[in-house]
């Protein structure tokens, strides 16, 4: 057996070992790097959506009040129009005399 020879063949392997340590931890890094853009990404996603949902929140209140503002002027309108109604059907010119 030739020592020298099996000398370089385990430098070989190690040298070749060591290079695929350092492109393993490459894309290791590359990856990692990744994640956390797509984890910035669901981070702002997650914020935006936050919003929309506190201004849908915000809109839908605001629709309510609305809602019941005009179911009261809607009861308002009825009770005026039902007298409107009342008067027209007694009939007369709004003058009280009868000749």
């Amino acid at each position: 057996m030739d020592v020298q020879k099996t000398m370089e063949f385990i430098l070989r392997q190690q040298a070749k070992a060591e290079g695929e340590m350092a492109a393993m931890r490459q894309r290791q890094a590359e990856s990692e790097a990744k994640a956390e853009r797509q984890m910035t990404a669901i981070r702002k996603l997650i914020q935006t959506g936050m919003r929309m949902i506190v201004k849908n929140d915000e809109q839908i209140a605001k629709n309510e009040r609305q809602i019941k503002e005009l179911a009261a002027a809607q009861k308002v309108t009825d009770a005026e129009l039902r007298g409107l109604i009342v008067a027209l059907r007694r009939g007369g010119n709004g003058s009280h005399r009868k000749n």
